[in-house]
């Protein structure tokens, strides 16, 4: 037997309600979670789309300890990140 520390209310009461809702324990319903999530991963990824950028943060365990908001970047990323990826793109031609 294993322990899962959750420590996030907010988490274990969305854990709790969908387990009460479905009439399953908790651990079918992380069972049924990770079952889907290795299904979804294991559909081939067209290079360069969202789902193959998240995989490969994923896979590169990419995290932050804090909430990230890029959306109030969004104007600065654009301008300075995406320029220069643009840049090395062109360059490289």
């Amino acid at each position: 037997m294993a322990e899962l520390i959750i420590r996030s209310e907010r988490l274990a009461f969305r854990l709790l309600e969908v387990a009460r809702r479905e009439q399953r324990s908790v651990e079918d319903v992380l069972e049924q979670l990770l079952d889907e999530h290795k299904l979804k991963s294991d559909v081939i990824q067209v290079p360069g789309s969202s789902e193959a950028l998240l995989a490969s943060a994923l896979a590169a365990n990419i995290a932050s300890t804090r909430e990230v908001d890029t959306s109030a970047r969004s104007r600065e990323i654009l301008e300075t990140e995406y320029a220069e990826s643009l840049q090395r793109r062109l360059d490289e031609r």
